[in-house]
């Protein structure tokens, strides 16, 4: 898996002896390309965790140096893969595996120091450090988790159990529950406790339905809510939605009333979170900034609150099956489906310019040949010319997907894991059974790995019945609230293709998301139809599009 990093010809004795020796050779980093003075680290770890050495004091205080100063760089890698989520596949695949790496290996470390601690405690001279490196363990574990969780990985049962082991050495020893610091750079203080029970939380939120940038937010929220994070030897009803069982290979777990406990069972009381996100939603309408209830500086309303919605409903105590609006029911059949709104609205025009017969008035070489020739266009050269108006019209990624199953709201895909690299969650996508039917337009709404070779892709209809309309800027007025970190640099003033959903209650629009601001006026196409709209709430949006509500100007 870690193929990238090349063998150096220091070995570890010669890199991390000693903590003056690894603090010079830190120093001598390249300061200017993050990427490979972690790269250098990550390889000095690997030959640390391999040279099979003696569990000292020294070479632990070595270990934790490095994990330390390593720190700042890290973030910085992290940073730049969550704040690019389109940058190339190569490149993310590069910059991930690159910070799982440092992940792995330096929980690996600290894996490695606590199991010879357990298999001779008191013989150990390192038992002072135990709870703090229990700790970075367990924190360790809980990255790796999260970033595979970016990839819509499943975790291995083997890696549960050790995450569970590392916790059942914090109670056998009494320091569960013990406040410490992680690191010193650390604002908030912890335990090894919490440090587990913010892993587990995460664990029903990897599911797929959230991108990297969300994972990640709501980690922070739990960073900041510590003081409501707990665990529990025995079951409450009225407090415990879910449990973890420490003997099994699994994440957390629902608690059903009719379950009953083993010795093994811990118990995950969610009473005061959930509390806590009412009260914070309720802050939040009341004008309080999102930094101010622990939301952090880039959580960006109104979109917010239907990530805070989505948390509360996988924290609460019903099941995905109770809150499902929709029965689905199976299906074997395989639709087109176009990506990106840029496609999308140019595969809806070339379909209506060929049920209208528009296929061009400029007459092609073959057909100026044949008039030349025959006085006439031929019908074999009329053929060749339409095949060739449909080819032109044919939008980019077209492709042909296998369905699984369909409900009223959406349909399930099952795709190989190397097809579709382009796939994640919130891109917009229309589909359709086949080239007689009308377009439908979805968004991706959840990804689940099945197993090493397959993917299962949920996919939500916004409309059975998108039309094709264009839109036109009226002003240039710059954007009062952005919706993404996209740039911009076309000519606003020119109209562009967008998508209006019929909707009996509410005027929803789907447009490109550098084409919003909240209140901008725009004349809308509609046909032979023209009109003066004001754009309003968004409603949803992903990469490169929203969804965004509004009225008609008089």
């Amino acid at each position: 898996m870690f193929g990238f990093l090349k063998r150096g010809k220091k070995t570890a004795d010669d890199t991390l002896s000693d903590i003056k020796t690894v603090s010079r050779w830190m120093q001598d980093l390249p300061t200017g390309d993050i990427y490979t003075a972690q790269e250098q680290v990550v390889q000095s770890l690997i030959q640390f965790n391999h040279a099979q050495m003696p569990m000292s004091k020294e070479r632990l205080n070595v270990l934790m140096h490095l994990d330390e100063h390593a720190r700042d760089m890290q973030f910085s890698l992290c940073s730049q893969y969550l704040r690019n989520p389109r940058m190339s596949k190569v490149i993310e695949s590069r910059l991930w595996t690159a910070i799982h790496a440092f992940y792995w290996e330096i929980t690996r470390g600290y894996h490695a120091f606590l199991m010879d601690f357990v298999s001779d405690p008191g013989g150990s001279r390192i038992q002072h450090a135990v709870p703090q490196i229990t700790a970075r363990a367990l924190r360790g574990f809980a990255n790796i988790f999260k970033w595979r969780y970016f990839r819509y990985e499943k975790i291995e049962d083997k890696l549960w159990i050790r995450l569970h082991n590392i916790y059942r050495i914090a109670e056998f020893d009494s320091f569960a529950g013990s406040a410490l610091k992680v690191y010193p750079s650390d604002a908030q203080i912890s335990s090894c406790a919490r440090e587990y029970v913010q892993a587990l939380l995460l664990s029903p939120l990897g599911s797929g339905s959230l991108t990297p940038r969300q994972i990640d937010m709501v980690d922070q929220w739990l960073d900041n809510w510590g003081d409501m994070l707990s665990l529990d030897r025995q079951a409450d009803a009225d407090r415990h939605a879910f449990y973890v069982d420490l003997a099994k290979g699994a994440g957390l777990r629902r608690l059903r009333k009719d379950m009953s406990g083993d010795n093994t069972w811990r118990y995950v009381p969610m009473d005061k979170l959930l509390d806590h996100l009412e009260l914070v939603r309720r802050s939040l309408k009341s004008g309080a900034t999102p930094a101010s209830v622990g939301l952090g500086e880039e959580f960006r309303l109104p979109d917010g609150y239907d990530l805070l919605e989505y948390v509360s409903n996988e924290w609460s105590p019903l099941t995905e099956q109770d809150r499902r609006r929709a029965t689905r029911h199976p299906i074997q059949s395989r639709w087109e489906v176009v990506r990106d709104l840029s496609n999308i609205t140019q595969r809806m025009q070339a379909d209506i310019n060929l049920a209208s017969g528009q296929g061009g008035t400029t007459l092609s070489p073959e057909e100026i040949l044949d008039i030349k020739l025959y006085g006439f266009v031929t019908e074999r050269t009329k053929a060749i010319v339409r095949q060739k108006t449909i080819d032109n019209l044919r939008p980019e990624g077209l492709e042909r997907w296998p369905l699984q199953d369909r409900s009223e709201t959406g349909i399930g895909v099952v795709l190989r894991n190397d097809d579709g690299d382009w796939v994640r969650v919130s891109k917009l996508l229309s589909l359709r059974p086949d080239p007689g039917e009308h377009w439908r337009l979805g968004v991706i709404r959840r990804i689940s790995r099945i197993d090493a070779d397959w993917r299962k892709i949920g996919i939500e209809f916004l409309s059975e019945q998108p039309r094709l309309v264009h839109v036109e800027l009226m002003d240039t007025a710059p954007l009062a609230y952005a919706v993404d970190d996209s740039v911009h640099l076309g000519d606003e003033s020119q109209a562009s293709p967008a998508i209006l959903i019929p909707d009996k209650d509410t005027e929803l629009l789907v447009l490109e998301s550098a084409k919003y601001a909240h209140g901008r006026t725009l004349k809308l196409h509609d046909g032979d139809e023209m009109r003066f709209i004001k754009l309003e709430s968004v409603k949803d949006k992903g990469d490169g599009w929203l969804m965004t509500q509004y009225s008609t100007v008089e």
